[in-house]
């Protein structure tokens, strides 16, 4: 534990780690946070979807091309860039995170990772603008597609489906309401749009699906302790030839 106001009491980083089929590498992400971050974020769920991500991304890294959607502020990038994967962030939100205030941050804002790795290069961009030069192996997002309006999340799945290089890995963790299977429908305390709108974590699936992505693997945890939502996990692949139609 630190002295940082947003980061993970112990009683609870030691409650997740009974709860995350990964406990070494949930120690392995809460001391890299703490190094470079200043704090593991005092959200339970992170301490099962960071864990889940590294678990999918083991072996060899290097050279491979991994982009964080939404990054936000979150030691995933510092922990791949370890590993040798060439690590890409985007994220558009309107607070810069200031190197010389770690006190001050939480796991929102604007954070330009190059200043504290050279291996991670951070872009301030809308997601649903970006337009990169080249392909990723892994696209990655924590729990950020859910918040958006759903005509947006669509413009995400397809620039997820073109921008993914062929065989190329899809990892995303949503929030859910508790107890349902309802996409949660908010972003900073204001709701995103109607519900019925919104839609549900089948929605989700059926709009990876139309693009082209095959999904391999899918779950949902529920009753995670201290939380407000349930957390949806989905892994998905871009076959050899996709056409992104969402």
């Amino acid at each position: 534990m630190t002295s940082h106001p947003r980061d993970i009491l112990p009683h609870d980083l030691e409650a997740m780690a009974s709860l995350t089929p990964y406990p070494q590498l949930l120690r392995e992400i809460a001391d890299k946070a703490r190094r470079t971050i200043g704090f593991f974020p005092a959200h339970n769920p992170r301490a099962l979807e960071y864990p889940w991500v590294l678990a999918r991304l083991s072996g060899d890294l290097r050279g491979r091309r991994i982009l964080d959607v939404g990054a936000g502020v979150n030691p995933l990038p510092f922990v791949l860039a370890d590993r040798g994967a060439r690590i890409t962030t985007i994220d558009n939100h309107p607070v810069t995170r200031d190197p010389g205030a770690r006190e001050q941050w939480n796991e929102w804002g604007f954070l330009d990772y190059g200043k504290f790795d050279p291996r991670i290069a951070s872009l301030w961009a809308a997601y649903e603008d970006y337009d990169p030069a080249e392909g990723f192996d892994v696209i990655y997002s924590i729990s950020v597609i859910e918040h958006l309006p759903a005509g947006v999340r669509r413009s995400w799945i397809g620039n997820f489906a073109r921008q993914l290089t062929s065989g190329g890995m899809l990892l995303l963790t949503v929030d859910l309401v508790p107890g349902t299977n309802a996409l949660w429908n908010r972003s900073e305390g204001q709701e995103v749009e109607p519900q019925q709108m919104h839609g549900e974590f089948a929605t989700l699936l059926g709009e990876l699906r139309k693009a082209g992505f095959e999904i391999g693997f899918t779950d949902i945890r529920r009753a995670i302790p201290d939380s407000r939502v349930d957390v949806g996990f989905v892994m998905g692949w871009k076959p050899n030839s996709v056409s992104a139609s969402a």
